[in-house]
């Protein structure tokens, strides 16, 4: 009998059992707002209309400007007092402990947008006048440096006997992606038209 078998079988349950409790330390403590989510006022409150969003989605970073690029998403939310205390308990619990967050049933009533160019051009349309809040996320590019070992330096002495070597490295540039959030509250007034926005951080 190879009793090689179950030391190694009890090595990976203990190295699976320590991945499940790293996980499950990471899992946050989800916050949601007391505020009672009145879905009928929500649901009137997305009804068909006749007014239109339209603008443009960047990320200003270094005085650089990223956009978002075109199939990416953009959402749309209906402002209500449910929905305002999410965005209170957002600025409070944004960590790996806690976090704030929406029932299913309120993050439901949204409207999903696609960026339509590469330049963070967006349009909502069909909506009725009130309070909106866009949110987005958008990738920036941070340069990072690394040294990689592109060779090795051999030394050698009159005798051509080896002394000793040591590595030769280059500095390797490479872009990380980061995704920043930008968002913005948007008023419409009239029961038709169009109201350009831009949204950013």
């Amino acid at each position: 009998m190879n009793i090689k078998i179950p030391q190694v079988l009890s090595i990976a349950v203990l190295l699976l059992l320590l991945v499940q409790g790293s996980y499950a330390q990471q899992t946050p403590e989800w916050v949601l707002p007391s505020t009672p989510f009145n879905e009928a006022e929500t649901a009137k409150l997305m009804e068909k209309g006749n007014a239109t969003i339209q603008g443009t989605a960047k990320l200003k970073k270094k005085g650089k400007d990223n956009f978002g690029v075109k199939g990416s998403q953009i959402l749309l939310f209906p402002v209500t007092p449910y929905f305002t205390e999410f965005l209170e308990l957002k600025k409070k619990y944004n960590s790996r402990k806690k976090q704030a967050t929406m029932g299913r049933t309120a993050f439901t009533y949204r409207v999903e947008g696609r960026f339509i160019d590469d330049k963070g051009t967006f349009q909502f349309t069909g909506l009725k006048p009130g309070k909106y809040y866009i949110i987005s996320w958008i990738s920036f590019a941070r340069q990072k440096t690394t040294a990689v070992q592109t060779g090795t330096s051999t030394s050698y002495n009159v005798y051509g006997y080896v002394l000793g070597s040591s590595p030769i490295y280059e500095d390797y540039h490479y872009d990380v992606f980061i995704e920043n959030e930008v968002s913005g509250f948007v008023d419409v007034t009239a029961t038709d038209g169009v109201v350009n926005v831009v949204v950013s951080n």
